[in-house]
């Protein structure tokens, strides 16, 4: 085998101080490590600054226990509502477009408060005419799809509005209808 010349002194290779390609690539991954770990130092201390610790917690949920024992007790002081007789009724209803009558019963009831139980008895009295009156208007001009309802929405409505208008105040919150019937004859 032929010997390969070994290069003269004066040119031999040169040593350089900087680092490898392969160092440069280490010391960047070695910062970006820092830098993730700084970010989450950060992080963890602005959350623990942030959230409340056990103690803060517990009076949080003692206070939230107590103001809910607070709503259910006014909830139980205040009135709850009564129902109130408004009377039986029954009307007759002539349909011209079949030329039939309807014969329509039902029993009337109104929810109020306690406390404006002694107001509706005084007004009711005063406006008694009236209000049976404006219940079988309402009754009257009701169409078939109205009657045939099972709420009885529309109805309900036109009569609690027309209640409370005749006695000048809103007193009645809702009206019961019960026992409802309607024959066609």
């Amino acid at each position: 085998m032929p010997k390969q010349p070994t290069p003269p002194p004066d040119q031999a290779p040169e040593v350089t101080t900087e680092s490898s390609p392969g160092g440069r690539s280490l010391l960047a991954r070695i910062k970006i490590v820092l830098l993730v770990l700084a970010v989450v130092l950060v992080e963890c201390g602005i959350a623990y600054l942030w959230l409340p610790n056990v103690s803060e917690a517990e009076a949080k949920a003692s206070a939230e226990a107590t103001l809910a024992a607070t709503e259910e007790s006014a909830e139980e002081t205040e009135s709850k509502p009564i129902e109130v007789d408004l009377g039986e009724f029954t009307v007759m209803a002539y349909q011209p477009a079949s030329n039939s009558t309807l014969r329509i019963d039902f029993h009337l009831y109104g929810t109020i408060t306690q406390e404006a139980n002694e107001e509706f008895v005084t007004l009711k009295e005063g406006n008694h005419a009236r209000l049976r009156e404006q219940v079988t208007v309402i009754v009257r001009s009701a169409e078939i799809a109205d009657l045939t309802d099972p709420g009885l929405g529309l109805i309900k409505r036109r009569i609690l509005e027309k209640i409370n208008r005749t006695l000048g105040k809103p007193l009645v919150q809702g009206v019961v209808v019960s026992d409802f019937s309607f024959i066609e004859q």
